[in-house]
């Protein structure tokens, strides 16, 4: 038997009858005494599919949120809500809470007094400011709200209605339900959303059947967010006070780096909450979509994560114009509702498109062969 090999095929000249594949190789021709040829199969060089553009996912979240205008009245009516209905304070728990501190012997004594004093007229000025109800803005996945971030005290023609809440077992009840109520309405509201941004309409039935079950998978990863910050926040809190001992200029250097970690952890989770409502899959695998497509998009989903941050802030910087007292604070809040929503909506988008390309891309890279080379 003799074997011609060249650089692309093989030629077998036998004697007997030989019916079989060759070094893995294609059988081109045969005969039953004679000559086979076989050739080998050739990988053709695949080129990576581009990544997410960025400028065409704003541009259809936009579109998108425009031809489905309807949509912006939730975060408008919680707007509303928060601005122009019953303002619940806790005034009284929190100057009991400055009292006491201010008559601490051991605070009174620490070399970081400044940083106290402050702390308390921080305190002072949130506790008239803020607003239970504004928990009904949650996170990862919540309402959009100008006012939750503005916490307005004042309404046109006259001021709202306060009730200062004093009983802590009251406060806290009242703030876990608005906590769960913002997480199941925003449920409704995320839904709604990855419908028009994915598919350009919007299917009550869908959404009634995908509601209680994304509900419960949201609050469950909520859940898990908040007790991995409690973990990570009450020994750093224990480090940046005892850092305080030294001096003011070490403990604000370890908040920074406290801060740092955060943003650092938060930043792959951006989009841990997507995928639920994309591919309707449970949180822990949402979570670890989100991980992945973080990693393997970071430089074009940190740009895209900027672009958001610009245009939201930028925008919010104008719907502030307008003081609490006027009603042209209206404008603001249909403005930023529009704006949040066609955000939400590009981010959708985005998500599903550089979770394809993922997929795609990881698929190619396991699809190639590497042959080792023989030595001679």
């Amino acid at each position: 038997m003799v074997v011609s090999r060249s650089r692309s095929y093989f030629i077998l000249i036998t004697e007997k009858p030989l019916i079989k594949n060759y070094l893995g190789g294609r059988i081109k021709s045969i005969n039953v005494y004679g000559t086979m040829e076989c050739r080998m199969d050739q990988t053709e060089p695949k080129i990576l599919p581009a990544p997410p553009n960025i400028i065409a996912s704003l541009r259809a979240g936009f579109d998108a949120i425009a031809n489905q205008i309807i949509i912006i009245m939730i975060p408008i009516i919680i707007d509303l809500f928060l601005w122009l209905g019953p303002h619940l304070q806790v005034k009284t728990l929190v100057n009991q809470l400055i009292n006491s501190m201010a008559s601490s012997a051991d605070l009174s004594s620490i070399q970081s007094g400044e940083v106290i004093t402050s702390s308390m007229d921080v305190l002072r000025t949130t506790a008239v400011q803020f607003n239970i109800l504004s928990l009904l803005r949650t996170i990862p996945v919540g309402i959009p709200s100008l006012m939750a971030a503005r916490l307005p005290i004042e309404i046109p023609d006259g001021v709202p209605i306060f009730f200062d809440i004093s009983n802590p077992f009251g406060v806290v009840g009242i703030a876990i339900g608005s906590m769960l109520v913002g997480l199941i309405i925003g449920c409704f509201y995320y839904i709604l959303i990855g419908q028009v941004a994915l598919n350009g309409k919007i299917d009550l039935g869908g959404i009634i059947k995908n509601w209680s079950w994304s509900s419960v998978q949201v609050i469950s990863m909520a859940l898990a967010l908040l007790l991995l910050f409690i973990v990570i926040s009450i020994p750093s809190m224990c480090a940046i006070s005892a850092l305080s001992l030294f001096g003011l200029p070490l403990s604000q250097f370890a908040i920074f780096i406290y801060f740092g970690v955060i943003l650092w952890l938060a930043f792959p989770l951006l989009f841990a909450a997507h995928g639920i409502f994309v591919y309707h899959i449970n949180a822990f695998a949402s979570v670890q979509r989100s991980l992945l497509m973080s990693r393997m998009t970071l430089p074009t989903t940190s740009l895209f994560i900027l672009s958001i941050l610009v245009i939201s802030e930028g925008f919010d910087l104008l719907w502030r114009i307008p003081p609490e007292s006027s009603w042209l604070t209206l404008i603001g809040v249909g403005g930023h509702a529009f704006i949040s929503s066609a955000l939400l909506a590009s981010s959708f988008i985005y998500y599903r498109n550089a979770d394809l390309w993922t997929q795609e891309t990881i698929k190619m890279l396991k699809s190639q062969r590497v042959v080792p080379s023989k030595s001679n």
